[in-house]
């Protein structure tokens, strides 16, 4: 008994120790927090193709193809566990519209689009030289056109590619493809798709005085 109990009494002391050692927040008693979480904002250029699909038994299937051109803007989290999560808003313009392959004619000039993007992040990198990062999650698309008011919601996934420019500066290149439910808009009752999925394609830069980089192409 006398054994154990001078065992306990060690391990006290030696808890004790530990505590005293770690920095400890003078408000709520535990560790402090060295990488404290913080976000990271990225912007840049995107284009993006939308392919609807209304698939027929006798004949080819209907295909309406949308391009657009636009920016994007994104936050990302650093130091969040177990992952980070990125979030990502995009702004269209059309500027190429296809029915079974043959170009339509634009009849309005205000038209429109807005995509969402929310995923959990998965971080690599290769030697602190270039960084990868995928994601998953949901995703949602507006687009305003000349015949409907399209919203489309399902799934999506991104990948994307970070190269520290230098220490505050990182080039950003990332891509992002979406499966989607395309009958939530003025089309669901008289057009609704069989298919809907999107990809898109972007380029842009970050400038972060916390997101450091610790190794640069530029010293």
């Amino acid at each position: 008994m006398k054994k154990i109990t001078a065992l306990f009494i060690c391990l006290f002391c030696i808890s004790c120790l530990f505590a005293q050692e770690e920095n400890l927040n003078p408000v709520t008693g535990f560790p402090e927090i060295e990488d404290k979480p913080f976000a990271l904002f990225n912007e840049g250029v995107s284009a993006a193709q939308i392919t609807r699909i209304i698939t027929q038994d006798e004949r080819s299937n209907f295909v309406w193809q949308d391009y657009y051109m636009g920016m994007f803007f994104e936050v990302q989290t650093a130091n969040m566990q177990p992952y980070n999560s990125i979030l990502r808003l995009t702004a269209y313009y059309p500027i190429y519209h296809t029915f079974n392959g043959m170009k339509q004619i634009q009849t309005q000039m205000f038209l429109y689009g807005l995509d969402l993007f929310y995923g959990v992040m998965f971080e690599s990198d290769m030697w602190k030289y270039v960084g990868f990062k995928w994601a998953i999650g949901p995703h949602f698309a507006y687009n305003m056109t000349d015949e409907w008011h399209h919203m489309d919601a399902g799934i999506g996934a991104l990948l994307g590619a970070e190269l520290p420019l230098e220490k505050k500066w990182t080039i950003i290149a990332d891509g992002l493809a979406s499966l989607d439910y395309g009958n939530f808009g003025s089309n669901r009752k008289i057009m609704p798709y069989n298919v809907v999925w999107q990809y898109q394609l972007g380029i842009g830069f970050r400038y972060s005085k916390k997101g450091i980089n610790t190794y640069s192409y530029i010293k």
